[in-house]
């Protein structure tokens, strides 16, 4: 299974690690090199030049000077890259300290940029426009700005100017995390069937339990099965809890809704059909108890991450549809609201020579076969073209057959390809290509299975609008934003938990938990959130294919 770019998962690191030789410049106010940050200027195409790049390897990369694609890039771009490394445990600190101290590479290839980091280094002059570069040396990237959903809202700052590129990573069965996996062998051995609703699933579980199993599990470093079960009265998106219908926002721990969600999950688990340990206990755990069949419900992201795909029992877990409600509700957390933020971005050390050669780099990757080889290396050792008749995972023509078991397995090392390091484009053209479809429940499935499970039982279920990923928040307001944020979700957090274990009564605490998040300035909170939402997010482009459902349900 492709994994979410490691960078976007190591915005939230910080820890402090010396600054590399490798970034350009010694002195605090770097001097500008180029004359003018348009592409009008004569660039030699044919001559190898020097650039300094920000970048946070993949941990299974094995050096990224003597790696494959860096040469590549070398030989096709005529780029001779000095890199300037972070470890994810460290990268956005780093990035900081190169920024502040003005000692700053060229470009920022692997970086992590905020809506709020561009406007304030676009300001002081840091990082530079690309705009008239895309237009002049990136047809592929001009095009999937209008084409991929998201993508032009995120590169497009407030002047209309563009200072980077994200890492685009359109996956589906990512969008919809919050799964539940239930063991179909159990359903049939008790005569159940797949539950649709919540007073189903109760029966389910409360079945479950009689006959010595552990009805509805969950883990502490993986996923909340609150999430899944409060869709069923509210949508809860499962991260900043904004909720938007006719382009206004609102907050979902303060509805009704959610109100009904909390007795409907705190019932649940009075009765010992969620289990007390689901919300301490480790992933570990969970893969133990389904060896050894003795939990009937897992939320998960996909069954391979708690059992074993050689496991007899790996085919009969399947997902649970969307619970309906009471009144009806019947919601599917969604986070496809993507990208948040900018991975590359040029600072103004760079030279037109440099910028043209790295649009042109940013171009190629921005194409399915950029993107294959970026990630993989050279054709040959983890994929090739595949043939005429081979099929995708949507039943078109594949692209590529990749042997992705063998590149992400589990303590591997390659030097092929940077994986997924700075601006990637894997698009839903790239990701149906990506791979040859096989049988969805058997071994070397799994990237068959996770597109049917998603595409049958998730995909559309979120509502017509969400909140964007991309927020234009200024600088000087941010920090406020970003501490309301904190002290909110942590309160609505540790309440719900309060709620859902009894220790507070949801009958007689209620107003004075929705008072407290007033007192905490939600008022103001809300009032930030809806000013920086320029225009909701529109996730209409993201539905169901029933041929694809009927293609890999076809595959046996």
């Amino acid at each position: 299974m492709i994994r979410i770019n490691r960078t976007v998962l190591a915005v939230m690191m910080a820890s402090i690690m010396i600054i590399l030789s490798a970034c350009s410049g010694n002195s605090t106010e770097p001097t500008n090199k180029n004359a003018s940050t348009n592409s009008n200027g004569a660039v030699d195409e044919n001559k190898v030049v020097d650039v300094s790049f920000f970048a946070v390897p993949s941990s299974d990369v094995i050096d990224l000077k003597t790696n494959w694609f860096t040469g590549y890039v070398k030989d096709t771009f005529k780029l001779n890259i000095q890199w300037n490394i972070a470890p994810s445990s460290d990268s956005s600190t780093k990035q900081s300290l190169l920024l502040s101290s003005g000692n700053y590479p060229d470009a920022f290839w692997s970086g992590s940029f905020s809506p709020s980091d561009i406007l304030k280094y676009s300001k002081q002059g840091i990082i530079v426009p690309l705009n008239s570069y895309i237009e002049k040396y990136a047809p592929n990237l001009t095009k999937a700005m209008e084409t991929a959903p998201g993508l032009k809202q995120a590169m497009t700052a407030p002047d209309g100017n563009i200072y980077g590129v994200p890492s685009y990573n359109s996956c589906i069965h990512c969008y919809w995390g919050q799964k539940f996996w239930i063991n179909t062998d159990d359903l049939n051995k008790f005569g159940l069937s797949m539950p649709t609703t919540t007073d189903e699933l109760t029966n389910v579980l409360q079945t479950f339990k009689d006959n010595g199993l552990i009805p509805l599990s969950g883990t502490s470093d993986g996923f909340d099965p609150t999430i899944f079960l409060m869709n069923a009265f509210i949508y809860d998106n499962g991260s900043d809890f904004f909720n938007v219908e006719d382009g206004k926002v609102s907050y979902a721990p303060v509805q009704e809704g959610w109100k009904k969600g909390l007795t409907y999950i705190r019932d649940l688990y009075a009765k010992g059909l969620l289990d007390k340990q689901a919300f301490s206990q480790k992933g570990e755990v969970i893969k133990q108890l389904a060896a050894q069949n003795k939990v009937g419900v897992v939320p998960y992201l996909y069954s391979a991450g708690f059992i074993d795909t050689a496991n007899p029992n790996y085919p009969n877990w399947s997902t649970v549809p969307p619970l309906k409600g009471p009144d009806g509700t019947q919601y599917a957390a969604f986070s496809g609201n993507t990208p948040k933020s900018l991975t590359f971005v040029v600072t103004k050390n760079a030279t037109e020579e440099q910028i043209v050669r790295m649009i042109k780099l940013v171009d190629f990757i921005y194409t399915p076969e950029g993107t294959q080889m970026m990630n993989f290396g050279q054709e040959g050792k983890y994929w090739t073209k595949a043939g005429d008749g081979v099929k995708g995972l949507s039943g078109e023509q594949a692209l590529f057959i990749t042997q992705s078991d063998k590149f992400y397995s589990a303590g591997a090392k390659q030097n092929e390809g940077w994986n997924q390091m700075g601006p990637i484009f894997q698009n839903t053209t790239w990701r149906n290509g990506f791979v040859e479809a096989k049988a969805p429940f058997s071994a070397d499935g799994l990237e068959s299975l996770l597109m049917l499970e998603t595409m049958k039982n998730y995909a559309g279920h979120q509502p017509k609008q969400v909140y964007p990923g991309v927020i234009w928040i200024q600088p000087q307001e941010y920090q406020n934003f970003a501490l309301l944020k904190t002290n909110i979700e942590q309160y609505v957090k540790q309440s719900m938990a309060q709620f859902i274990n009894g220790s507070k009564s949801i009958e007689n605490d209620w107003q004075t938990y929705v008072e407290g998040l007033q007192k905490l300035g939600l008022p103001q909170y809300l009032e930030m959130a809806q000013k920086a939402m320029t225009e909701p997010f529109d996730t209409s482009a993201f539905q169901s294919d029933p041929k694809t459902v009927e293609f890999l349900s076809s595959l046996k």
